[in-house]
This record gives structure tokens, sequence and C-alpha cells, in this order.
């Protein structure tokens, strides 16, 4: 009869079997499979300097997580060996997934301290969990503990740090092939503000104008039609033509006229001609030359040096250089730009570097032609835009804070080739909206108003940020911080700070911050410089940093500034030490 009045196991030993964590084990590791192999796109590098990183608590606290889940399982069927055989299972898994994610190719990456992490989680999970275990009918805590730690490496996940998937694909959006380069050809930029106002709608932010929009025009020069360069070394000696491509090997000058099927010599100007009378008349007689062949004034071959050098000449040599049609300049880097006006003649900017400069010939070797194809097109009172957002604060409304970046690049360079701008600027971009995200959910509301602008025409000369300056939608003098972000892209070496010299107390609480969380390898303080959109602002008194990251992808204003080239390294250093700062000021 004492079988009925015996007491009954408690709830938490009859709930939490050995089967139950065992089926829990399985599970997690289920999920922590589908996180590390699902293919992504390319993930940043972890710098050894930041082995404190988010990335490597986050994969302590699965394996956490997993260790404790499966010392609960295992200590019934091996109670003797458990601990042991938990770490070391622990150890292997987390190099299994190292080995499977380096030869699957999935866009991640094997690293040491993706691995260290993954053993020191482990250890600290089952740590825990054998301490809450060491004493009696304590399943039921160490479970909790277990389910807490989950719970709390998932919530941390989802709010400490900024999503580098998201920003990755907000990055690859706005450099696609689509949006035509965020230029003023096939209304490149409106797709991409059109794709902004969108992503504002989703994370709740309030329209700061109508639409988000704030419109404006420019005068632009613009290259939308088919753009050709193409060059015979000699027509006396002969040879095949050799077709230069657009973007990777010339492109036009920003502020170059038209050509349409020009057919003219070359001419290519003797380092020389600087400083000796003979060699000035055999170019005028060269030049004098050509006019008698085909009837067309040539275009004239010279580096960027020897271009700056042609005011210092006669006067009239510098007359009889300025009847030439086009200018092809050689230059070590293509770097494109955007200008407001039209020059009368067509200029080239060519690589130095390529093996046709030479071949040219002259007038005992043979002359050199060259077929021009180039439409371009100055665009007057061009309308764009840009896209202003709020987040009205909670205790201080009509006080803001300002968060900038330029969503605005270079467009395309005739009807193929189109420059990306993956670092410039579609990665400010995407911490710009990573923070916007942050501080749009209802636990993080700022005090005081948060105001979110990307700026166009940033590129043609700041003329977005300018007119915003002239015309603002929050009074100038009620913005405590403006936080311009430009070229977030890499962040091996650290980040620069433009102002930093200037507002020399910001920036000192800006690397204490820095220095306290290690966000970034270092700081360097800039002073004023006109380089971005941060400078219509401060120079009427906002306080102002523009802030950019170091190292990783030279690409800048070319073709190759692709999202593949970005390691984001600094990107979630950057953010954390915006929002810090952001915070400090007055956003919490």
């Amino acid at each position: 009869m004492t079988f009925f009045f015996a007491q009954p196991p408690p709830l938490a030993m009859r709930f939490f079997t050995p089967r139950l964590f065992g089926i829990l084990t399985l599970l997690w590791v289920a999920i922590m499979l589908v996180l590390t192999l699902t293919p992504a796109q390319e993930m940043p590098h972890t710098p050894e300097w930041k082995f404190l990183s988010f990335d490597t608590a986050a994969h302590g606290g699965v394996f956490a997580v997993l260790a404790g889940l499966a010392w609960l399982w295992a200590r019934r069927l091996r109670p003797r060996h458990a601990a042991l055989l938990v770490l070391a299972g622990c150890v292997v898994f987390g190099a299994l997934i190292e080995v499977l994610q380096y030869a699957m190719h999935v866009g991640r990456h094997a690293e040491w301290t993706d691995l260290l992490g993954d053993s020191l989680g482990a250890a600290l999970g089952l740590g825990l969990v054998m301490a809450v275990m060491s004493r009696p009918k304590r399943q039921g805590t160490a479970a909790l503990a277990v389910g807490l730690g989950l719970l709390a490496n998932t919530t941390h996940a989802q709010t400490a740090e900024p999503d580098l998937s998201r920003a990755r694909r907000t990055i690859a959006e706005l450099a696609a092939e689509k949006m035509h380069g965020r230029g003023y050809v096939q209304q490149g930029e409106h797709l991409a503000a059109a794709y902004l106002r969108g992503r504002l709608r989703q994370l709740g932010l309030q329209p700061l104008a109508p639409n988000y929009t704030q419109p404006f025009t420019l005068d632009v020069n613009t290259f939308p039609g088919s753009m050709e360069l193409a060059i015979i070394p000699s027509i006396v000696g002969g040879g095949p033509v050799q077709h230069l491509q657009v973007g990777s090997e010339f492109i036009a000058a920003p502020e170059s006229g038209s050509a349409f099927k020009l057919h003219t010599m070359l001419v290519r100007v003797d380092s020389a001609v600087f400083t000796s009378v003979e060699a000035q008349q055999a170019l005028k007689g060269f030049i004098r030359l050509s006019y008698k062949t085909i009837a067309t004034r040539p275009a004239l071959v010279l580096t960027a040096k020897e271009e700056k050098r042609l005011k210092a000449l006669p006067a009239v040599m510098q007359a009889t250089l300025d009847s030439v049609v086009a200018y092809i300049v050689l230059v070590p880097k293509l770097t494109a730009s955007i200008a407001s006006s039209q020059l009368s003649k067509v200029r080239i900017e060519a690589l130095d570097t390529l093996p046709i400069w030479k071949q040219l010939g002259n007038a005992t070797t043979g002359l050199s032609l060259a077929k021009f194809q180039l439409d371009a097109q100055l665009a007057h009172n061009y309308p764009t835009q840009n896209i202003a957002a709020i987040i009205k604060g909670s205790a201080q409304p009509d006080s803001f804070l300002v968060v900038s970046a330029h969503y605005d690049h270079l467009g395309m360079m005739g009807n193929k080739t189109y420059f990306p701008g993956a670092n410039d600027n579609a990665s400010g971009v995407a911490l710009l909206l990573e923070l916007a995200a942050h501080y749009a959910r209802p636990e993080n509301r700022p005090a005081c108003s948060m105001v979110f602008l990307l700026f166009g025409a940033e590129e043609a000369g700041l003329v977005g940020s300018t007119y915003f300056v002239q015309h603002p939608l929050v009074p100038l003098a009620s913005i405590k911080f403006l936080l311009n972000l430009d070229l977030l892209g890499t962040g091996e070496e650290g980040a620069t700070v433009v102002n930093g010299r200037v507002q020399e107390v910001a920036f000192r609480r800006l690397t204490a911050l820095n220095d306290a969380h290690h966000y970034l390898p270092r700081l360097t303080a800039r002073g004023r410089a006109a380089n971005s959109d941060h400078f219509p602002f401060s120079e009427v008194g906002v306080p102002a940093f523009f802030l950019y990251t170091r190292g990783g992808s030279l690409a800048y204003h070319d073709v190759n500034d692709q999202p593949a080239a970005l390691s984001l390294a600094g990107f979630a250093g950057a953010y954390g030490l915006a929002r810090d700062f952001l915070d400090g000021l007055g956003a919490r």
C-alpha cells in the first residue's frame, strides 16, 4: 500500500528525460548545420585582431548550448566519461563545419578563430551545466539555463550587430547592372531612389518630405550612346586594328565632347617639346602633315603630366596644339568622375601601360590612325532628388541627430559599361539602413529625433547635400551632430574620421569608444576636407564627421568597384562605433 502514498517524481524529472535531451541535441545540430552551410554571399573574414568579435561570440554561444544539451543526454548513457566525450565531440564537430565551409564553397570561410570560439564556448557551456547539476534535483534548472543561453544568444544575434547578410544584399542590389551605375543614364539614380524609398517604408520610418523625396536639378554631362576607340599603330607597316575596351582600358573624361565616326591621325607628344625649339617645330610639322594627309586635324597623345605643362609652351605652340580634334591623355589608373559642362572636343583617358602607345608611328615609320565614337550629351536641369526620413524622438523631438550617405554614383560609360559603386557608396547606404533598422525598433527608439538623409548628386560635386543645406527640411541650428557614411566596405586598416581634428572633443569620445570595445584596429583623424556630404553642413556650423574605412580593395571610381571585392572587415565595427557614438549624443 505504500505505493499509493509514495511521493511522485518532480515534474522536471519526468519531463526532462535523457531521450528529450537527445532529441534537442540532434535538433540543435541540424539547426547549426543549416545556419553554417546554407549558401550565402561572400562573407567577410574575421581579422585576427578582432577575435573577441560578435561572430566569434556567436560561435561560442551556439556551441555552449550544444555542449550543455549533449552532456545532459550523454551523462546517463556514458556517465563516467560524458564530459570528455561531449567536449571532444564539439571540437570535432566545429572542425568539421570549418572543413565543409571551405570545401563546399558556400560563400563562407574556414577560420581558426571560429574553431577556437566553438571550443571555448563548448567548454564554458559544459562547465555551466555541470556546475548547476552538481547539486541534487537540478535537472530542470540546468535545462532552463541552457534554454536561456539559447534565447540570449539568439536575441543578441538579432539586436547587437548589423545583419551582414542583409547588408551584402543591399550592396549587391545597389551595385547591380539594373541600377545602371546609379547615374544619369537610363534613370539609374531614380531607380536607386525608388528602391531606397521602399526600404525606408519597410522599416517604418516617417518621410521627412513628401514621399521621402526632396527634388532638385543639376547640369550633368552624360555618355549614353555607343563608345569606341580603335587604333591602327602604323598605316605603312600595317597590323591589326586594336580596339580598346571601355572602362578597363579607356574612359571618356568627364567634360569630353562628342565624336561620331571620327577617323584621324595620332600625334604623340615628345617630352622634348617642352625644352627644345627644334622639337616644337617638328611637332608642328607633324600636325600639318596629318592635316594634309587625311584632311582632318589630328588627335594628340600625351601623358597627364605633359598635359599640365602645355600652358608653359609659347602662345603660338599652344594655339597649334589647341587645334587638334581630340586628346588622349595617358594615366596610371582610370578614375572616372562627373562634370557639369562639356568641351568642344573629345578628351579620352587611357591606361599608360598599354603596349599600343609604344607602337605608335611617326613621319618616318608610318603614321598611326585612330577611330573615335563617343556620344556625349550635356543634360541641363536634370531632375533628381535627396531621400529623407525621420524617427521622432521620444523626449526631444525638436533636437536632431543626422546620419547621411550618398546613394548616387557615376552611372554609365557608353551604352554597355557601368560603374557599380559597391564601396562608393552602396556600402555607406547599407550601413545607414542598418542603423535605421536598429533605431526603428521600439525598444531602441531614440530620445532625440533621428534623421536619415540619402543624398543624390554627391559625385557631381556635393550638389544634393548643398541643396539640402540651402533648403533644410529641419532647422540646421537644431542638428546636434551629423555623421556622414561613405566608403565603408573595407576596414582591414581601420578608419579615418574627416573633421576629427576640427571636432576634437567629439573625436576623443569616438576614440574612447573604440578603445573600450575594439571596434576597429585604429582611428585616424583628418582635418577639414570637401570630400563628401558632411562638408556643406560643417561649413555652416553644423558639427559633422565623415567616417570611411581603409585597407582592402583599392577600386575607386572604376569598373572594379564590385560587391565581391569588398571584405566588409570593418562594417560591424563601424556600425557598433556609430551606434554607441550616436547613443552618447542623445539617441538613447
